[in-house]
């Protein structure tokens, strides 16, 4: 018998080695993925906001600015309801939009202020000094009172969360 004609049979591979089921080390790989995963949702999601973050930092330049005015106008109240009254558009246009606050005069504004504090203080305590008095030579209103208000009102601007 020749070689060539020997009865043999093809060399036979074994089967290629499957991906599943998966070694223990690429299930504490996909575990650890997973956790990490997780981890970065979570603190993403509890992260402050640019938008809070806006606001705080509103919030604590608006009180700064209103103890330097406090300080500044201490003998001038009209100079300070007039600064106040500037005060408070500002931080209203930095926190709710130049749109929604910009055009607001009178009665609107105090509306508008009155929304964002939940009582009618504004409307019914100080509408001649925030919306007369800023514009006359000369004039009475309570200051104190109305620092008060507006100190609160930039307090309560970032519990607001808008």
């Amino acid at each position: 018998m020749k070689p060539t004609e020997l009865p043999l049979r093809d060399i036979h591979l074994p089967a290629e080695i499957g991906w599943w089921p998966l070694a223990w080390g690429w299930w504490l790989v996909l575990i650890l993925g997973l956790g990490v995963g997780l981890a970065l949702i979570i603190w993403w999601l509890k992260r402050p906001t640019s938008q809070r973050r806006i606001q705080r930092s509103a919030q604590a330049s608006a009180l700064q600015e209103l103890e330097r005015i406090e300080q500044q106008y201490r003998h001038d109240p009209l100079g300070l309801v007039r600064e106040l009254s500037v005060l408070l558009r500002r931080m209203a246009i930095s926190l709710y939009g130049r749109r929604s606050v910009a055009g607001l005069t009178g009665m609107s504004w105090l509306q508008f202020l009155d929304q964002h504090t939940g009582s009618p203080v504004f409307s019914q305590h100080f509408q001649q000094a925030l919306t007369e008095l800023p514009y006359r030579a000369q004039g009475n209103a309570d200051v104190k009172a109305l620092v008060q208000e507006v100190r609160q009102w930039l307090s309560s601007q970032a519990l607001a969360g808008k």
